[in-house]
């Protein structure tokens, strides 16, 4: 939360108004993008309330002034990822921000978060993906998006540079810009870049990309 916005900023705004301003207002939240991987939003408007997932929120036609944002629940992640205690998979968690400032009031070029089950594969060395979710934002759409195609195609596969050299390409034809969006190539190359580091460390470092680079980072980063 420190790199959101200023200290003054963040003392005087609130969430609620965070995620209106994302929803009516396309603002480029850092906040709505962390929350659609995994939270519940619970609206009221007259005598009617209703809870709804934080994506479905952002999707809906714009609030009026008779509707009431009334709270926010963040999901138990282990719970949503079906982790129970003693079991050997793991949960993987990372909030990703790229700005003309790290810290301060900067609005991002792209912003994203990513979450991810993984365990060790029982035929390999590999680390196999159970279930994901991941969620980019703040690149030149109106609010932030679950890649749902790129989850679906990771989920069940070991993790290697072949399969995220398939899944990068796959979240190029899913992050796209508006014509008038400042910087397209630089904030398309951000969504590749995050979700490689994310993955990066549980890939063999003698592993061979398709294009036959040791690594597979040269391959990657230069799509």
């Amino acid at each position: 939360m420190e790199k959101v916005a200023s200290g003054f900023v963040r003392n005087s705004a609130s969430l609620g108004g965070n995620l209106v301003m994302a929803q009516r207002n396309h603002f480029p939240s850092d906040i709505a993008t962390v929350l659609v991987v995994g939270s519940l939003v619970n609206l009221m408007n007259g005598l009617k309330s209703e809870e709804i997932t934080m994506e479905e929120f952002l999707r809906r036609t714009e609030l009026d002034s008779k509707s009431i944002l009334v709270s926010v629940k963040i999901l138990d992640w282990d719970r949503i990822m079906s982790i129970s205690a003693g079991t050997k998979m793991k949960l993987l968690f990372e909030t990703y921000r790229s700005a003309p400032r790290p810290l301060g009031n900067a609005l991002p070029y792209l912003n994203a978060a990513l979450m991810a089950k993984i365990s060790r594969c029982v035929s390999s060395n590999g680390m196999v993906v159970s279930d994901c979710r991941f969620a980019f934002g703040a690149y030149g759409t109106k609010h932030a998006i679950r890649a749902t195609k790129v989850e679906e195609f990771l989920t069940g596969k070991v993790v290697s540079v072949d399969v995220l050299y398939e899944a990068v390409m796959l979240l190029r034809s899913i992050v796209v810009l508006d014509d008038d969006t400042s910087y397209p190539a630089y904030r398309s190359s951000l969504a590749a870049g995050f979700l490689f580091e994310f993955f990066s460390h549980l890939v063999e470092g003698n592993a061979k990309s398709p294009n036959g680079y040791v690594n597979g980072y040269s391959t990657l980063m230069n799509l």
